[in-house]
């Protein structure tokens, strides 16, 4: 198993999550240095508050707080639903991704526990878990529009995922997809990369088209632009990038 119904969303959004997460990132750090994030469960809100809050010289704790909804809950052993969890809220924005796995019928989204396989990474030796809360969190940006998302720690092993509200970014330029993107791909939680391309490209309506390679087809190449810049790829004939090329315009 191999999670194919959650990344038949999740693929389509996971570039797009990707980068918005590095912008949310350093949105945070630019702010507030390192930090730590709790959940306050009883105002559905996630805090993020400075290391150095509290120290000598700090007169008022420097935090960002934000409006949070529980997409799911990630146990050792299963995926449990935010629309399922006693936490979460059966009408909030997990619930899309249930009614995204009836019109879709994708069984994972619309049982309420989902089992974790031993290791869902095809291609990672890392912590399994953290792969899975990538999946979930892409799905979930895709199906809701919502994002970034944070992860907390719960009780014991337990880590919920949550949609963040009211945390204003700039969407990604296209100079962010075209200078980011080699570094990103090598690790994104994807099973197609030309489907997170291509997803990334509709989400800000950029125009993408496919040729064939040198090969007869069975290596493709994209061709994303904005109009201005365009970023080239290739990839083998398994469908993972292997080569890019960007012409970036004059962004004066």
């Amino acid at each position: 198993m191999q999670f194919d119904g959650l990344h038949a969303v999740a693929d389509y959004a996971a570039l797009y999550t990707s980068l918005r997460q590095s912008a949310f990132v350093d949105f945070l750090r630019e702010r507030l240095g390192t930090f730590d994030v709790r959940c306050d469960e009883d105002n559905r809100a996630v805090v993020f508050t400075s290391d150095g809050a509290g120290s000598e010289g700090h007169e008022e704790v420097t935090a960002v707080r934000s409006r949070a909804s529980l997409v799911a809950v990630v146990e050792p052993s299963a995926i449990v639903w935010g629309w399922a969890h006693p936490c979460g809220d059966t009408s909030g924005p997990a619930s899309r991704l249930r009614e995204a796995g009836a019109r879709l019928g994708i069984d994972d989204f619309t049982s309420p526990r989902v089992l974790l396989p031993p290791n869902p990474s095809r291609d990672r030796a890392d912590d399994p878990g953290n792969r899975v809360i990538e999946i979930i969190a892409a799905a979930a940006v895709g199906s809701t529009g919502m994002s970034p998302y944070c992860t907390v720690r719960l009780e014991g092993d337990d880590r919920g995922v949550f949609l963040l509200d009211g945390i204003t970014l700039p969407e990604p330029t296209f100079a962010d997809f075209a200078t980011k993107m080699p570094k990103v791909m090598g690790s994104l939680a994807v099973n197609d990369h030309r489907v997170a391309i291509h997803g990334m490209a509709a989400r800000r309506g950029w125009h993408i088209s496919w040729r064939t390679g040198t090969d007869g087809g069975r290596s493709p190449i994209c061709d994303v632009t904005d109009g201005r810049s365009v970023a080239h790829v290739n990839f083998d004939r398994r469908g993972r990038p292997v080569d890019y090329l960007c012409e970036l315009a004059d962004q004066s």
